[in-house]
Formats: C-alpha cells, structure tokens, sequence
C-alpha cells in the first residue's frame, strides 16, 4: 500500500435499512487538497465520522499513511487525523494561547504547573510557521470568524505533531458562517497546510470555493461515489449535473420585479448594538437585501425587527401596513411578520422533536377541538406541507435531526410560511445547503414574493442577492451608506458599495 494520506476501500454503512454508503472508494494524495461534495444527505458526514471514529462501517477496509485503520477507531488523532467541524470547539471566553494548548494539556506531565512562558514561545512559533500576526493573549470571542478557524486549524496541528510530521485534515463546512472578505484567508491556510505534506479534505456546499482551492474533487450521491474530476477542469455547473444526477439548468429563479408599490413594512431609527438610526421601507411583492460586510450590523437586524433583540433606541418604531406594532416575537407572529433565522439548530427548529411537531407547534391551538387535539388532521396538514416543501424523506414524524441540513431548512421553512406570513425577514436562508435545496428555497422564496408577501433577506451571499432582489442596501458601520436598484443590483456593484468609504 503507498503511503497516500488516506485511502477507502468499498466503504458502505447504513442506518435502520438506508443506506448512507454504498462501496465508496476514496483517495486523498499528500500535498493535495481534495474536496468532498454532494447534496445534503449524500453521505459526506457518515464517511467523515466513520474516519473520526464515530461510526462502524458495515463493510470495507481504510488505510492512513499506509497504514490499516481498525474500526471501530478509538482516537482519531493517533492517526494523525484532525477534524475541524463548523462549531469549531473553541472555548470563546479563553485566550488564543489558552486554546491553542489546552487540548494538548500545554505538554506538561502529571501535577507540574504550566510554563506560560514556554508555552507563548511554543504559540508564537507555531502562528510564525503560518505567517499569522495573532495576539496570542486575545479572546477568542473578539476574534474574527475566520481567525477562530485557523486558531482550530493550529490547536489540532499542534495536537498532531506528537503523533509524527504526516497529518491528514478534515475540514467539514469550515466557511459555511465566513462572509466571503474572510473565506480566503482561511483558504491560503489550507493551501499551506497541503504544501507542507499533509492531507486536506474540504467538504463544501460552496462550489466556488471548492473549485478554488481544491485539486481534486469527489462527489457522493445518495451514498455512491458518482465521480472524482479535477477541480481545474471543471465548473460549479459540472459539478452540480454530478451532485443531482441532473441539469439543474440556472442556480437562480428568473429575477421579477413584482413589487406592487403599496408599503407592508416600515422601519424606523432602528437601533441595536452596531446598527445605528436605520430606517426603511418594505413593498408588497418586494424582494429586498440587506447586506454589508462582517460586522456592519446586518446580522442583527433582522432580531431587532422581529422583537427578538430589544432596541436601546426609544424612538425606533415598527410599522405593518401603517399601524405601528409592538417588537415581540408573539406579536410579530401575530401580525405576519415571520423571521427564518440563520442558526437553524440553536434558534429556527426544535431538532429533538419531529417535523410535524416543529411545523405544527406555532399554530398548535388551532387542532384542538372541545380540548382535544385532532392529530389525524394535524399529521395530514404535515404531510401536506412536507410534499409541497419537498421534504427527503417526507416523513413527517422523523425526528428534526435524522434529516439533513437542507431539508432541516425546508422544514423551517414550511413552519415559517405555512401560514403565507405578510413579511418574511430571512437571515442567510440558503446557509450550509446543497445546490439543489438552494434553488428549490430560492424558488419558495419568489413564490412568496409573488402571492404579495414582502420579504427581506439578510445575507453576505452578493450572488445571491444580486440574481435575487430588485434593491440592495449597503450597511457600513451600522448605517444605510448605500442604495442599489434596477440595473446597479450586481454582484460587482454590491462589493463596490461594500468596500466603499
């Protein structure tokens, strides 16, 4: 066996009689960052966690560095095997060079105190080898995104270099919460990580980057390997034909503009912790973006709209259709103003519970019947919508987390529009799905537009925008610094207003 950084042979798995993995047959060279993609459910995260040790293949054999890998593995990391998950399992209160050492015990033995000394020059050496400029006494909860994913990157580096000098990374969504001004540094890491001899694996629902700094590319569909091309020789076109088995034609809905001229939502002096003194409007039948780069104040608009976030400003108002309405969530349920929010897991759905339980749970009051519930009904209205929002596998009473991220995000979805809402504001609705989940959203999302409704969508994603909205407004340092309408809605446009001062 050649000493490749990782080698699968027929590697299949299922669960409860679905097959996850069907004989897939994987190989990741040194010095090569090899992506893996497919769409959501395709098996990427089971074969990630059969590696990492969570899970017991049915059958098949892997190799790392030559040599064989028993299963069920007990620890990745003697391997030479690190993982770096979107989560990242930074402790966000601690100091860059507290989680740089931490998970290697800071190399002391038994009760000895830490060296802190030695263990600055250890981090200052270990950053110097990646030409990062960190403060290593900084919080990790002041850092940007993408520094505290190559902070993760260097502790598993660090981690590793105990097991000997040949490492393979898996990397699983690092980017899926970057805003694009970030993505590259992360991925200049990467390339560094490969030039120094070890494996990267790159798991992405973002083709351009996935073309952008991977070698090779591998794409998994409904658990078999349908391909492995090179990532210069291809294009997100090819690779979304590969990941669907189809033509999935354009990435985006046809651009409409149906606005209807009559104002649902009006904002204004809205305030929060970065957005200062905002204030717009919403028309019926509108698609509007709202975008800026990190840390400009889009993200918390949409919490300050809805009542989730309170505003410190008192003369900040909130108006439906002219009537001010009080900023609460039950309120702005009560009222029509639905908001998707980007963190699905910890705020969109109720992942313990099942899909009927999570769509059904906002108007739950609404199947009882002289106080009993009509769950005959309720699972009929369930099913209903699963199959309207395409929901794989349309099982209504399947739990929230036995479904893939798409369609976790499809049933948010059928939770937040069943009840055809007036405004939806949508906070990165596309985030950490496949491209053919992507567009069957995008496509729910200009329905919704189309029957009237206003929506807003709060995003980092300039392409998306640009295909999607017939006005952007440009945030910088809180405020409105920017208009686009019309013909200057393109993805160009909206970085120049970004990047302007």
């Amino acid at each position: 066996m050649s000493a490749t950084a990782l080698q699968i042979e027929g590697m299949s798995k299922s669960f409860g009689g679905v097959q996850a993995l069907a004989d897939v047959t994987f190989r990741v060279e040194p010095g090569e960052v090899h992506g893996l993609i497919g769409h959501n459910g395709a098996g990427k995260s089971t074969l990630i966690k059969i590696i990492a040790g969570y899970h017991i293949p049915d059958a098949g054999t892997a190799h790392v560095w030559g040599l064989p890998v028993s299963f069920p593995v007990r620890s990745h990391q003697q391997l030479g095997i690190a993982v770096i998950h979107q989560d990242l399992a930074l402790v966000q209160s601690m100091s860059v060079l507290e989680n740089l050492g931490i998970s290697s015990s800071f190399e002391t033995r038994g009760l000895r105190p830490v060296s802190w000394a030695r263990e600055r020059i250890r981090c200052q050496e270990l950053l110097e080898r990646f030409d990062l400029d960190i403060d290593v006494a900084q919080p990790v909860s002041e850092l940007q995104l993408a520094t505290r994913a190559m902070i993760a990157i260097l502790r598993a580096v660090r981690q590793l270099s105990t097991y000997g000098e040949q490492h393979l990374f898996l990397l699983d969504e690092p980017t899926a919460y970057l805003p694009k001004e970030e993505v590259a540094r992360l991925m200049e890491m990467m390339r560094a990580i490969a030039a120094s001899g070890s494996g990267v694996v790159f798991i992405s629902h973002k083709l351009g980057e996935v073309l952008d700094v991977c070698n090779q590319v591998t794409v998994l569909r409904g658990g078999l390997k349908v391909g492995t091309v090179p990532a210069r020789e291809s294009t997100q076109a090819d690779l979304v034909s590969l990941m669907l088995g189809y033509d999935i034609g354009d990435f985006y809905p046809t651009k409409a503009d149906t606005r209807s001229g009559d104002v649902l939502l009006a904002v204004e002096g809205m305030t929060g912790r970065t957005a200062r003194d905002i204030s717009f409007q919403l028309s019926a039948g509108e698609i509007l973006g709202i975008t800026g780069l990190t840390g400009m104040g889009q993200d918390e608009l949409p919490y300050l709209i809805a009542g989730v976030h309170a505003s410190p400003a008192a003369s900040a108002r909130v108006l439906l259709r002219g009537r001010e309405i009080k900023l609460t969530p039950r309120n702005a349920l009560k009222h029509g103003v639905t908001l998707l929010p980007a963190d699905r897991a910890k705020d969109g759905v109720w992942t313990a519970a099942s899909a009927l339980e999570n769509i059904t749970l906002p108007h739950l009051w609404t199947y009882f019947r002289n106080g009993l519930l009509d769950s005959r009904r309720q699972l009929g209205d369930t099913a209903e919508l699963v199959s309207r929002f395409q929901v794989q596998p349309p099982e209504p009473t399947r739990t929230v987390a036995a479904f893939s991220g798409g369609n976790q995000q499809k049933i948010q979805l059928a939770k937040g529009l069943q009840a055809e809402p007036a405004v939806l504001l949508l906070h990165e609705p596309t985030q950490g799905v496949d491209a053919g989940a992507r567009k069957e959203i995008l496509e729910l999302t200009k329905a919704a537009a189309g029957r009237g409704a206003g929506v807003a969508i709060f995003s980092s994603d300039f392409e998306q925008l640009a295909y999607l909205c017939e006005r952007v407004l440009i945030l910088t340092d809180g405020r409105i610094t920017a208009a686009l309408e019309g013909a200057e809605v393109t993805e160009d446009q909206i970085l120049r207003a970004c990047h302007a001062k």
